[in-house]
């Protein structure tokens, strides 16, 4: 496990996000609720917009500023076109007043998402 503490408790009230970048991929990180925190891949599976300029919707999804792809923060599963595809799922906890994500454990059996070919 290579579990690596991105980001104090501080740093990010409840709604917030933010991205890292872990293993060369780009990590959203959202701040769910005071004791809850959840990491998946920054990049929408249907044009590879990156969803930290979406917005959270209060049934704790993710909507993709782009085309409005909307996913499930917690299965990466697609809520509706025109995303079919799951976004990767990782490994995030808080623990000692920082939130913790470990790329190296996707929760899903989602691909990475690719690059745009333009």
């Amino acid at each position: 496990m290579a579990w690596e503490a991105v980001a104090d408790l501080d740093q990010l009230e409840e709604g917030d996000m933010m991205v890292v970048e872990m293993k060369g991929e780009p990590i959203c990180v959202v701040r769910l609720y005071e004791d809850e925190a959840v990491a998946v891949h920054n990049t929408c599976t249907h044009q590879q917009q990156p969803l930290n300029e979406g917005y959270l919707q209060e049934d704790d999804t993710l909507i993709c500023p782009a085309h409005n792809s909307c996913f499930d923060l917690r299965t990466g599963e697609p809520r509706g076109v025109p995303a079919v595809s799951p976004i990767p799922v990782y490994a995030c906890k808080i623990e000692d007043d920082a939130i913790w994500v470990d790329p190296e454990q996707q929760l899903n059996d989602a691909e990475i998402p690719h690059k745009p070919f333009h």
